[in-house]
């Protein structure tokens, strides 16, 4: 061998790199394992709430099928006493089965459609189609015509799927003292 060979490549004599193992995928790491439990917690947490609100809303469910079974029986018969005496029934105990029984049943007249309108999203049942369920179901002598109580009934369709408790306000009116 010549003595100027060896100095020409220093690096042949070298073995070559051996590279690390790879990183096993299972079991993953500590902070992994937290975030899926934190995602299942809050899966659950979100299923719970949803059940809730579906249990919670049967009583919209079973007003709307019948507000529609009401308005399907008034088209057939034309009986608009019959109809606003099965609407105001209708309101009556979805108002109950959502609010406390001892604040809306007593209600009548225009108190109660005054509650509507504070636990509507509109105001248009005192001064509107809902003025119909203040004397309507007891007047045998109104008869309202077909728009009116078309609208009465999208009035209250509207009612059963948007009241909530949160605009209606517990405070009694103050007397004004002369």
């Amino acid at each position: 061998m010549q003595p100027g060979a060896m100095n020409n490549d220093p690096l042949a004599n070298l073995r070559d790199l051996h590279l690390p193992e790879a990183v096993a995928d299972w079991p993953p790491a500590l902070g992994w394992w937290l975030l899926a439990g934190i995602f299942l917690i809050g899966l659950i947490w979100t299923a719970r709430a949803l059940y809730r609100r579906f249990k919670n809303n049967a009583y919209r469910r079973q007003a709307q099928l019948e507000l529609k079974a009401i308005a399907a029986n008034y088209n057939q018969t034309q009986d608009s006493r019959g109809a606003l005496i099965a609407l105001q029934l209708l309101m009556k105990r979805a108002a109950i089965t959502a609010f406390n029984r001892t604040e809306v049943a007593a209600l009548t007249g225009v108190a109660w459609t005054q509650f509507l309108d504070a636990t509507s999203p509109k105001t248009i049942f005192s001064l509107g189609p809902g003025e119909l369920l203040i004397d309507g179901p007891y007047q045998p002598s109104l008869a309202p015509s077909t728009t009116e109580l078309t609208a009465l009934f999208s009035l209250c369709g509207n009612w059963i799927k948007a009241h909530s408790k949160a605009k209606q306000t517990s405070e009694k009116p103050r007397e004004q003292t002369s």
